[in-house]
């Protein structure tokens, strides 16, 4: 009888919400904890790979972004790549990011959703050569990303990550994380022993534009 009592005053109401408070505190303590892993983790990434020059610009936008275990433009960008990653994991090759790279860049918009659901459904799909249905320059740029990313020619190449005047600080953001996707998968930060250990040397692709640069899966390639 008393608990059918308590169960309809306010004083049970609070009592159920004392409850929750610690399970809430455990949660937001431990994506405070993946997110200080995610972001020295991508720091790593980007002074290995030589995009040092722009890290400061690229952790800066970080807070323009939703954090729920990865970075992602919005709750409809979330829900749109763990949608389509499921579906592609089921019958995937795991340790191959590229194609969950591509997955996230094309979940950014909905414009991109046919493209999207064809990738993802059909192994053997080859992805169009022009996006015919962008109606602006940040789509633009980042279906070019996305070819970029899964080695097809495309109209954006490595050197222009640093020009400001070619990419604005979202794309350049979704578009570093897509590549830190491709070497780490999107729970790889949340294990510290994916963390290289190799010393740290600056070379910026920045100031080799008039050498023969290359990037496969991750790593540049110069050819003398």
């Amino acid at each position: 009888m008393a608990t059918k009592f308590m169960s309809g005053t306010e004083l049970f109401m609070y009592e159920c919400m004392m409850q929750q408070t610690p399970n809430m505190a455990r949660c937001e303590r431990e994506e405070k904890r993946f997110k200080a892993q995610y972001i020295g983790l991508l720091r790593d990434y980007m002074r290995e790979y030589g995009y040092g020059e722009i890290s400061k610009r690229v952790i800066n936008s970080l807070d323009k972004f939703m954090f729920d275990e990865f970075v992602f433009c919005n709750e409809e960008h979330r829900d749109m790549f763990w949608r389509m990653y499921s579906k592609w994991v089921k019958n995937a090759d795991k340790k191959d990011y590229t194609p969950v790279a591509i997955i996230y860049l094309l979940s950014t918009y909905r414009e991109f959703g046919t493209i999207l659901a064809n990738y993802v459904s059909n192994p053997l799909y080859i992805l169009p050569s022009i996006y015919e249905h962008g109606d602006g320059v940040e789509k633009y740029n980042l279906y070019h990303a996305v070819k970029m990313i899964a080695g097809m020619e495309s109209g954006l190449c490595e050197e222009d990550l640093f020009e400001e005047e070619i990419l604005d600080d979202k794309v350049l953001f979704l578009i570093i994380n897509a590549k830190f996707i491709q070497q780490y998968g999107v729970n790889g930060y949340k294990e510290k022993k994916n963390r290289r250990k190799e010393p740290y040397v600056n070379n910026s692709m920045k100031h080799r534009r008039n050498q023969n640069v290359f990037s496969y899966k991750g790593q540049t390639l110069r050819i003398k």
